[in-house]
């Protein structure tokens, strides 16, 4: 069904502004979308095969067999286990290497990067080391301000570049005008390097996993990892694992002992799912804010999730055995 959408959307595209059809960009974006929806699938897969177990009185026959309902859950979660790293697969490794062939481009358009020492603007910048009418100002230990703006910007490797045809500026501490140049070629030293400030100008999602842990060390060197960026990473590892954790929420299903309906099955899934996914979403959202730790906001349905079954856990071996049996 995406799949088709997403066709409709390249026909739409087509129609009104006569660009050619492209049924690649449906055939590249289907690993995202099966990573997007897995988890309810998943869910709502496990929902139907305990409703069914139930309905049939499948989960009774098996206590009375000796198979308790922690063994046959345990199966479950086998199954999630394979389901969440298929998923992360895809989301990590698979997807990141089709979107880059969607979006790959020689040319990036306005790029604009900053640090506590650096600010860099370039108004294009062609692959692999080349920055067009840039401007990078540097603050120097005393509180002073060095601004170089050029034409043209090559990056010569070891954290030189080379500026053509522009000028330079120093500023003292106070703001005040110190000294200023014209130059036809200068090479200067900055603890920069394209690929760094680049990639902080891309979509994080064109990211494999290695390169993103890569992106985060060099962030980190700087002092200047972002919480975006700090969620994006976790988020590669917490959204796959919805898939085994949504399983965890059938558990108590095991010990309904009435039957179960295929429409109350449904309904509750996709009650449950849009819950969990709200709590998920609002908790990226505020983490990549940085109004909330990043770990507590990709990770905030897996612990809730995880408490109320040692909850659950818990309730029961309270009760009496002739109640759990």
């Amino acid at each position: 069904m995406f799949f088709f959408i997403e066709l409709l959307e390249s026909m739409k595209d087509v129609v009104k502004h006569g660009e050619s059809f492209n049924s690649a960009r449906a055939l590249y974006s289907l690993p995202s979308i099966f990573v997007e929806i897995s988890p309810v699938l998943t869910f709502l897969s496990g929902m139907f095969l305990l409703g069914e177990m139930i309905k049939y009185g499948e989960v009774r026959i098996l206590e009375i067999s000796g198979i308790k309902p922690v063994k046959i859950f345990t199966v479950l979660c086998i199954c999630g286990v394979a389901v969440s790293s298929l998923a992360f697969c895809m989301k990590n490794y698979t997807a990141p290497v089709l979107l880059k062939r969607l979006n790959n481009a020689s040319e990036i358009k306005m790029v604009n990067f900053s640090t506590p020492r650096y600010l860099l603007y370039s108004e294009s910048f062609s692959s692999p080391d080349t920055f067009r009418q840039i401007q990078i100002s540097e603050i120097i230990p005393d509180g002073g301000i060095v601004t170089v703006n050029a034409g043209e910007a090559v990056y010569l490797g070891e954290n030189l570049w080379r500026f053509t045809g522009g000028r330079t500026w120093a500023f003292s501490g106070e703001g005040g005008l110190e000294s200023s140049r014209k130059f036809e070629t200068l090479t200067m030293r900055i603890m920069l390097e394209p690929d760094l400030v680049i990639d902080t100008s891309k979509n994080i999602d064109e990211f494999t996993y290695p390169e993103l842990r890569v992106l985060m060390r060099k962030m980190e060197a700087l002092k200047i990892l972002p919480a975006a960026v700090h969620s994006a990473f976790h988020e590669r590892i917490a959204y796959p694992l919805l898939n085994l954790f949504f399983l965890f929420i059938l558990f108590p299903f095991f010990y309904v002992r009435k039957k179960i309906s295929r429409v109350f099955v449904l309904g509750l899934a996709v009650l449950l799912s849009f819950i969990s996914y709200g709590i998920f979403s609002s908790g990226i959202t505020l983490a990549r804010a940085g109004k909330i730790p990043v770990f507590l906001g990709a990770w905030l349905v897996h612990i809730l999730i995880l408490a109320g079954v040692l909850a659950y856990f818990f309730k029961l071996s309270k009760r009496p055995k002739s109640d759990t049996m």
